[in-house]
């Protein structure tokens, strides 16, 4: 379900992970999503998501996803928005997929908006409208991500 990484951290956990060494890479990737870094949260989200090296929890990946996205890791939007288009690990919410999905397009993805314009056809206007007004607020954090249980 993920889209997988960009990757701008090319040191020993993208290596690790390319070759299947999931401990190691998440033994790189966690202490710095711990201290904040958005791309390592990603890929600790899609390690979640995955189920690489972890026992795959899709609300450990929305939490980890959150956490990159809210600093504007357009992956992580993109991510964050299937899950909430889908249903998995957050409660699925058409109205917090497409904000999630026009974060990301408004950062110049085209796959976000595509996947924006294939959600909006089941939305209705005023659905549409209330997602385009959540796009433009600051993330104020866990009332942009709730998850399932």
């Amino acid at each position: 379900m993920a889209i997988m990484p960009t990757w701008t951290i090319l040191g020993g956990g993208y290596q690790a992970y390319l070759k299947g060494d999931y401990a190691t890479a998440l033994g790189e990737w966690l202490p710095l999503a711990e201290l904040g870094d958005a791309e390592a949260e990603f890929n600790v989200g899609v390690m979640y998501d995955e189920g690489h090296g972890v026992t795959q929890d899709f609300g450990e990946a929305a939490k980890w996803y959150h956490k990159a996205a809210s600093q504007g890791f357009v992956d992580a939007q993109i991510n964050l928005g299937m899950m909430h288009s889908h249903g998995h690990g957050v409660t699925r919410n058409h109205i917090l997929a497409l904000m999630w999905y026009k974060r990301a397009a408004a950062q110049g993805d085209e796959t976000a908006r595509e996947y924006a314009r294939q959600i909006a056809r089941k939305m209705s206007a005023d659905d549409i409208a209330e997602a385009r007004e959540l796009s433009l607020q600051p993330i104020t954090a866990p009332e942009l991500v709730d998850r399932a249980d």
